[in-house]
């Protein structure tokens, strides 16, 4: 007897040291009833992915530009690492890339979702000022928005927080506010939260017995839901505060009734401990021994014959003390019982350590490989993409560069063009006009001459064309007087008979413009009226240009025919637009559709 009492207690002290892990089960299952007791606006956030879909999801958010989508896969992988990898630090991280991304995307109800979950984390690592700030602003936006049931749960959360930071007063606050809403909300589940944290607290104080009082109300609450497993921990909570506090009767009353609750088997092993500590308390030797048996060998049995047998034996020596010769025998078949069994225990208590040993050394070994594997593939794709992200630097810098050569090459060229048509053949067409002229006034019958007359006006018409091809080349007035004098007088040129009505609007100051960024604007706006003097068939045609702090906007628009921007095939002007709006950086936006005109926006950022 006294050898099982003692094998006993050593059990109890070794496994009373787990007891919080098995608590703290149970409160994490009723956590994770109490979050799906509703149902989400927001499904998508209650799937639980595997890794290949987290990253299928990743994927298809890059592949389409699609940030909700990257937003989710990247709240999902918090979870994962947490539940599967037991890796918490990367959670961090990840959650603040989805509420990032929920951000840019629009979604506010998301985002604040997602930073309420991410101040659990920070509360949980005793960063309490952080975690504070984002619970108060989700629960800012939730009480804008009229979502009452949200806003509970904000409350509750922030009950929580205010108990871990030991704030008893803001607890008390925020309690208060839960239960207003909760008046109208009359969610049983949401105050279980704030009922089991008050119990956590009043355990902490050694207040056992206001915990018990606690523990009946959450029983209430259970019952209303009829969920078992609620039920059962609250008849266990019951039980195990009123143990504490010495009130062995109740404890024993309700321990008993969470044992006939038919509950899982983590918590029928915490049930007949405590069975055993409480009848041990009561001096029940007997019936804390068999509890003890059951909690420590749970449905072992291999060893239930022997230990009924010993129990047999301690019962017939309790029953026959006055016969000492008995009892003698009784006591050394006891003992030879009691050292078998003994011997049994240890022995397969030595083979469990070794397995466990065994399992628990080839899943850290498993789990090590897995994280490496996990590690390596993210590495090598991170490395990949930042590889791809290079190439296409680099791909983008040659491009630039090949384009500025070329444009630098084209305005060149002009320059040289003109100054030769300038130089050259307008002084060549002077010459032969002063000759003509000088033939004329010799021969005073030439003047008459109708054919000399038709070669004046041709020469006349060939020097203006000269003039005008040149200064299209390179225009002067840009280079002495800036870009809106330079398109103003390009728009004055085409104002003829039988031409569209062309208005120009010059808004902002364009004097300390830099020459080379005038000059691309400036055969910008000239390739688009030209394209609209020849295609548009329009009787108006405004050209604007304006500057501010930060870019300038390129405006042509005419009332013609239209077209439809995707069915246009490219032509030289047009590319000629695209490569310059690209070297520039900047956006071009046409508006156009048959029969309604067309309008471009053509935006330069500065600097």
């Amino acid at each position: 007897m006294v050898a099982c009492l003692s094998l006993w207690f050593n059990s109890v002290a070794i496994l009373d040291r787990i007891r919080p892990i098995f608590r703290s089960f149970f409160l994490f299952a009723i956590a994770c009833l109490i979050g799906i007791g509703k149902s989400s606006a927001q499904p998508e956030f209650e799937q639980h992915l595997d890794f290949p879909k987290i990253q299928k999801l990743l994927n298809e958010g890059i592949d389409e530009n699609n940030l909700r989508k990257q937003a989710l896969a990247w709240y999902h992988w918090a979870y994962y690492d947490e539940v599967h990898t037991g890796i918490s630090d990367s959670a961090f991280q990840y959650f603040d890339r989805s509420a990032i991304r929920f951000l840019k995307a629009g979604d506010s109800s998301a985002y604040q979702r997602v930073r309420a979950d991410l101040a659990d984390r920070l509360a949980d690592k005793k960063l309490f000022d952080q975690a504070f700030r984002m619970y108060l602003e989700a629960l800012d936006y939730y009480e804008r928005n009229n979502n009452l049931y949200l806003e509970a749960n904000l409350l509750a959360r922030l009950n929580r927080a205010c108990l871990l930071k030991g704030d008893s007063t803001g607890a008390a606050n925020f309690k208060r506010r839960f239960m207003k809403r909760n008046e109208s909300l009359k969610d049983t589940l949401l105050e279980i939260i704030v009922v089991r944290d008050e119990i956590d607290k009043l355990r902490k104080r050694h207040d056992y017995r206001a915990a018990r009082s606690v523990s009946f109300r959450v029983l209430q609450l259970a019952n209303l839901k009829k969920n078992d497993e609620l039920i059962t921990w609250a008849q266990y909570s019951i039980a195990d505060n009123a143990r504490l506090d010495r009130d062995y009767n109740t404890a024993i009353e309700y321990f008993h009734k969470a044992e006939k609750s038919n509950p899982l088997e983590a918590m029928r092993r915490d049930i007949y401990l405590g069975l055993s500590e409480t009848y041990t308390a009561l001096d029940s030797l007997q019936l804390a021994n068999y509890y003890a048996i059951r909690y420590a060998k749970l449905g072992d049995t291999l060893l239930d014959r022997g230990r009924f047998a010993s129990l047999q034996q301690l019962a017939l020596r309790y029953d026959t003390r006055g016969k000492s010769e008995a009892i003698k025998m009784l006591q050394e078949q006891n003992v030879e019982v009691l050292e078998r069994t003994k011997f049994q225990r240890l022995a397969l208590a030595a083979l469990g350590v070794a397995f466990f040993a065994v399992i628990l050394a080839s899943f850290f070994i498993a789990r090590d490989y897995r994280h490496r594997l996990h590690t390596d593939r993210v590495i090598a794709g991170q490395t990949a993409e930042l590889n791809l992200q290079r190439i296409r630097e680099l791909e983008d810098k040659l491009k630039i560069e090949t384009m500025q050569s070329m444009l630098v090459g084209q305005e060149s060229e002009r320059r040289r063009i003109a100054q030769d048509l300038h130089d050259s053949v307008g002084g060549l067409l002077a010459a032969i006009k002063m000759q003509v002229e000088k033939l004329q006034s010799k021969n005073g019958q030439m003047n008459k001459a109708e054919d000399l007359s038709k070669i004046t006006n041709l020469i006349d018409n060939t020097v203006a064309e000269t003039r005008h091809i040149a200064r299209n080349m390179q225009p002067s007035t840009l280079l002495e007087f800036g870009l809106p004098t330079a398109l103003r007088d390009l728009t004055n040129h085409f104002r003829m008979d039988g031409m569209p009505s062309i208005s120009f609007q010059g808004v902002g100051d364009f004097s300390n413009l830099d020459h080379n960024l005038a000059l691309h604007c400036y055969r910008i706006v000239q390739e688009l009226l030209q394209n609209s003097l020849k295609h548009a068939k329009a009787k108006e045609i405004l050209v604007q240009i304006t500057r501010t702090d930060h870019q300038i906007d390129l405006l042509v628009e005419d009332d013609g025919a239209g077209y439809e921007p995707g069915n246009v095939k490219k032509g030289m002007g047009t590319d000629g637009i695209a490569q310059r709006v690209q070297f520039l950086k900047g956006e071009i936006n046409i508006q156009s559709a048959k029969g309604q005109g067309t309008s471009t926006l053509v935006t330069v950022p500065l600097g």
